[in-house]
């Protein structure tokens, strides 16, 4: 043991040992932590889509109410989010997050983080055609 860790050991002895929370899960909840409090939903609209406005839902509760009150809107969830900005880097981040968007216009569905065990991969079967196969439980690359 050395001092770091002796110094560690008095702080905890004084103040508690350090709670660990984990990140809510977005397959296993019910809410997420973002919203402000009494706000069930925002709508916002996108610079980066064209100025598109968008329905961000904080509670799958509230997804009926919302989804009544402003149909035809793009719904996201605060994860959703939060997965997107992860890539807000890349240099195509702005024709990355259109297509994103028009693939939740068209078809709905939920961005899942790509290392969640339900993300899914798709690889070209051997033989050179271009239809993909998803595989359930491959890490994406």
């Amino acid at each position: 043991m050395d001092l770091k860790d002796l110094a560690n050991e008095k702080r905890e002895a004084k103040a508690g040992p350090t709670p660990t929370v984990a990140p809510p899960d977005p397959a296993a909840t019910d809410s997420w932590p973002a919203g402000p409090p009494g706000v069930r939903w925002l709508v916002l609209e996108s610079r980066l889509l064209d100025d598109e406005q968008i329905l961000v839902v904080f509670e799958k509760r509230h997804l009926k109410e919302a989804r009544k009150a402003h149909p035809g809107k793009v719904i996201y969830f605060p994860p959703e989010i939060e997965e997107l900005r992860r890539h807000k880097d890349a240099p195509d981040y702005a024709q990355f997050l259109k297509s994103i968007h028009l693939v939740k216009k068209k078809f709905g569905g939920w961005i899942v983080p790509s290392d969640s065990p339900l993300a899914r991969r798709f690889d070209p079967p051997k033989g050179g055609d271009n239809h993909g196969t998803a595989k359930r439980g491959s890490k994406t690359g």
